[in-house]
């Protein structure tokens, strides 16, 4: 009975969660539409390839995204609509598989006033980075924790709730710092998946999953988000999705 309740639970959280409207975008890299990369939170915002960026069979994940270096996924950035912007919190979510340890990029915005906007990263000094800054440039935080691994799937995880910036690392917190205020308001300058906008810290290896939302996602949200995905979808027994059912009937069991 208790492990029925505590699956019962879990799988209404997953659902309240999938249905959240501050989910903003969705890459599960299961299939692209062309050349671009198909969004699968609802909101249309898919994404146009540019230079590499193909859909692979990984024995682990399903299928995958392998970004060749300086390649990456334009998300319009200039166009990106107001509603769907982060100000007062942000969440970045991704399983990232990485050929060796140098700086690149998760995802990267830049807005108007030239403002860097967001540092999600692996750092080639061996560490990870979680960094967002206000209006006019100033830093809310800059995060750099954990260790970086080459060769295999981590989970990355980077939060903002409006009082507080945190980085997870496979689920757990690896670093924190206190902050507050709004995130710059626009991305006019650019948004891309996998490559700065002036051209740097490309991503090298493989990328599934990537979510984004305005709002932090707390510690049990970011875990069922590595686990399960964040939409009903990602729940069935096919592809990917193995190992989101596999976690599922783990808890049933």
């Amino acid at each position: 009975m208790r492990v029925a309740l505590c699956a019962a639970v879990w799988a209404c959280a997953m659902f309240a969660l999938a249905q959240d409207a501050d989910l903003i975008l969705y890459y599960d890299y299961e299939d692209f539409d062309g050349a671009a990369a198909i969004d699968k939170s609802g909101n249309g915002r898919n994404g146009v390839v540019e230079g590499k960026v193909t859909s692979e069979q990984d024995a682990e994940r399903g299928r995958v995204a392998l970004f060749e270096i300086g390649s990456y996924i334009d998300l319009d950035g200039e166009n990106w609509p107001e509603e769907l912007t982060p100000r007062s919190g942000m969440t970045v979510s991704a399983w990232v598989h990485v050929k060796a340890i140098s700086d690149q990029a998760i995802f990267n915005a830049r807005a108007s006033d030239a403002t860097w906007l967001v540092h999600p990263e692996i750092r080639g000094d061996g560490n990870y980075r979680w960094l967002l800054r206000s209006d006019g440039g100033a830093n809310l935080f800059d995060i750099r924790a954990g260790v970086a691994k080459a060769g295999e799937w981590v989970h990355y995880a980077g939060t903002y709730n409006g009082s507080q910036g945190a980085l997870y690392i496979n689920g757990e917190m690896v670093g924190n710092q206190d902050a507050n205020g709004l995130i710059a308001k626009d991305w006019g300058m650019g948004a891309r998946v996998g490559y700065n906008i002036d051209n740097n810290r490309p991503f090298n290896g493989w990328m599934d999953d990537l979510n984004l939302w305005k709002r932090g996602l707390d510690e049990e949200e970011v875990r069922m988000v590595m686990e399960f995905g964040p939409l009903p979808q990602s729940v069935s027994p096919r592809g990917k999705a193995a190992v989101a059912w596999g976690g599922l009937k783990r808890i049933q069991n």
